[in-house]
């Protein structure tokens, strides 16, 4: 298990998390400048926190109190750079090898050569990563880092240098790597669908500090804050209040009543495919509904993008998504849009 509590101030900025991962994958999710690589560097050692404590399995790598700070090859981390950071002039057999340690020539030769085998780049071992692959490069990357028995695996933006089509074949690998693991896996991500596939629980960070922490899908279902319903893909947030269970939304030009608000209320969300046609739904399951006029239209690959607004006024548009098959039966439809009581995110 991973214990992270420390705070660094770079250059007018402040990092400030408290992180706790335990076996399995937990994401690291937040706008570019957050903290994220910030992070994943302090565990490692590369960079020295300020004040604070990383614990990894019992092990003290960092206690500001008790002057601890272990060099990063005492940490026994394992980090794959958004780069893979290969040294060029080694071959793949050699770049796997200086991840051995503690072992003889023959030894370290024979861990080169399974490691090769399982991460299925056994026929480059004599090539260099300038003949590399980016999906070679990233399984020689892992590789060198699993020669090294590492006690947790940190990944930031492991897909970032591939395309879409080596993404997706590529995934299930590394799905099944984490899963085969079983110690703690940090994952930084922009991309929430992957992370949704291939993690376990997600921390938001914002502004340098871990603002929500959660299983996925409870992240995904109440987001809690802003930041974090943006991040996992929520396109529609407005400002809101609220006085008793009374919920006013001006810009969507609706108010309704709810027993779920939270103590503190600044906006309201809902999800672009969340939206529905009011004659689809049960009339006790809506909070609010009114006609509609269609602003603008987008035809995407397998959906249609409405930009809406409630019928004969001016407030911002809503962004509305769905499948294209359903969007010639919506000509048939009753012309009210309904916003569900249990799709309405309250947020701060």
């Amino acid at each position: 298990m991973l214990v992270c509590d420390i705070s660094k101030n770079v250059s007018g900025f402040s990092l400030d998390v408290n992180i706790v991962a335990k076996p399995g994958a937990t994401a690291l999710m937040g706008a570019s400048g957050s903290g994220k690589s910030m992070t994943l560097r302090c565990i490692a050692g590369i960079s020295k926190p300020d004040k604070g404590r990383i614990e990894l399995n019992g092990v003290v790598l960092f206690d500001s109190e008790k002057k601890i700070n272990l060099p990063p090859q005492k940490r026994n981390t394992g980090f794959l750079f958004q780069d893979y950071a290969l040294f060029p002039n080694m071959t793949v057999r050699q770049n796997i090898i200086t991840g051995v340690k503690d072992k003889t020539g023959h030894e370290k030769q024979t861990i080169a050569e399974e490691l090769a085998e399982t991460f299925h780049i056994a026929p480059h071992l004599n090539k260099h990563p300038c003949q590399l692959s980016g999906g070679e490069k990233q399984r020689c990357a892992l590789a060198r880092i699993f020669a090294g028995s590492p006690d947790i695996l940190m990944l930031d933006e492991p897909f970032a240098a591939l395309d879409s089509h080596l993404r997706y074949e590529l995934e299930p690998e590394l799905a099944e790597l984490v899963k085969r693991f079983n110690k703690p896996v940090l994952y930084v991500s922009h991309n929430r669908s992957e992370v949704y596939r291939l993690c376990d629980n997600i921390v938001i960070m914002n502004g340098g500090k871990n603002e929500v922490f959660g299983d996925k899908r409870t992240v995904f279902k109440n987001p809690a804050t802003v930041q974090a319903a943006r991040l996992t893909g929520c396109k529609n947030i407005v400002p809101a209040a609220f006085t008793g269970t009374r919920v006013s939304v001006p810009d969507w030009g609706i108010e309704f009543e709810s027993d779920k608000v939270p103590n503190v209320l600044n906006y309201v969300g809902i999800r672009a495919n969340y939206l529905t046609p009011a004659s689809l739904a049960k009339e006790g399951d809506i909070a609010a509904k009114f006609p509609f006029e269609i602003v603008s239209e987008i035809e995407d690959t397998f959906t249609n993008i409405l930009m809406v607004r409630k019928q004969g006024t001016n407030l911002p548009a809503i962004r509305w998504e769905m499948p294209k098959k359903d969007r010639a039966a919506l000509q048939k439809m009753s012309q009210e849009l309904a916003f569900l009581r249990e799709h309405i995110l309250f947020l701060v």
